[in-house]
């Protein structure tokens, strides 16, 4: 799940439950945002975090005769706040680990905080497979006690108008009727989004395509726009879909040290637009990629990305291919109910 529609599916999985459940995210508030001193702006992040996890364990004490409570947006060293305000409550707490797990294997304190959270007794919600727990300090036969939750992916109803930005429609008409390859999504630390834009310059005249730059602050590449290079302002919805629909495929250069145990939320948007994904071979985005069958191509490392591309490029076109529909329907959100449900009502029943 992207970071930004987390809550949302787990609000809907709520909804559609005949379970009582409770989602509720971490509200981090703004503490003197007018503030530039970065000393006094890092022990003011520390206090907004206290704060925002306090308010968590409070949340869970008022609502713990729920079914159960899923928690999003949690920070591992500050949850133990977050226990003892909740007076030590946890069996039908949920987890639903995004950053935490690639943390936790690149740091100690968090990977003993991961083993201390198992043995108080919450329940991880963990993309993909939970045995990527390992790689947090869990023993490998206890992963199981946790949950696995297949990345969600939502089909683009293409039957409905999309909104498109005179950019995006010079994508849809470009003239030469080239393949287009997309470089798409929020401009963050560990997407190298200038590196990737690099590699892919120095591919296109071997496989003559469109290159479209679609991102949130089309300012830092506006001087590249040009007859092989589209830029598209993504920061709304409808272009972002529009965009990475009309791409016959995306590329995704992600930082191994920031996403080796992550999904991908733009892989998640690309597939359910029909546009295949090549990404690097993280084992998450290589599950999100290849189950229940394969919608992209995946790479090594970046001297390996031309291979990929080239094999991408040979896939059958997106539109006759019913591997887009075994994913909407195995990563469907109604999917994501029957797991969960499984999983609580285990608890709630125990054998």
């Amino acid at each position: 799940m992207s970071d930004c529609n987390q809550f949302t599916i787990l609000e809907r999985v709520a909804e559609l439950s005949k379970h009582d459940i409770l989602p509720i995210t971490g509200n981090e508030p703004h503490l003197f945002p007018e503030l530039k001193n970065s000393l006094l702006r890092k022990f003011l992040k520390i206090l907004q975090l206290i704060i925002c996890h306090v308010e968590l364990g409070q949340k869970i004490l008022k609502n713990k005769s729920k079914d159960a409570i899923f928690i999003h947006g949690f920070s591992t060293e500050f949850l133990i706040l977050t226990y003892i305000c909740s007076l030590f409550h946890s069996k039908n707490i949920y987890l639903l680990t995004h950053h935490n797990i690639q943390q936790a294997a690149q740091n100690s304190i968090f990977k003993f905080l991961f083993k201390i959270y198992h043995r108080l007794g919450y329940k991880f919600i963990v993309n993909e497979t939970s045995s990527m727990l390992k790689n947090a300090g869990i023993d490998e036969r206890e992963c199981d006690k946790h949950v696995s939750l297949l990345h969600p992916v939502v089909g683009l109803d293409t039957s409905e108008p999309i909104a498109r930005s005179e950019a995006a429609r010079q994508i849809a008409a470009d003239r030469l009727d080239r393949k287009k390859i997309g470089v798409v999504g929020k401009m963050r630390r560990g997407k190298q989004f200038n590196k990737t834009i690099d590699l892919l310059l120095k591919l296109q005249d071997k496989f003559n395509f469109l290159l479209t730059i679609g991102t949130d602050d089309v300012s830092v590449f506006s001087n590249m726009a040009s007859e092989r290079v589209k830029v598209v302002d993504t920061s709304t919805k409808d272009n972002y879909l529009a965009v990475l629909a009309l791409c016959d495929l995306v590329v995704l250069n992600y930082e191994e040290s920031k996403y080796l145990y992550r999904c991908s939320g733009v892989a998640a948007d690309a597939i359910g637009a029909r546009t295949y994904v090549v990404c690097p071979n993280f084992p998450m985005m290589s599950n999100q990629l290849n189950y229940p069958d394969r919608v992209g191509i995946l790479y090594n490392n970046e001297s390996d990305l031309e291979r990929a591309i080239a094999q991408a490029l040979q896939l059958a076109p997106a539109a006759e291919n019913a591997a887009f529909e075994r994913h909407y329907q195995e990563r469907s959100i109604e999917h994501l109910v029957q797991v969960l449900e499984r999983d609580i009502q285990s608890r709630i029943e125990p054998n």
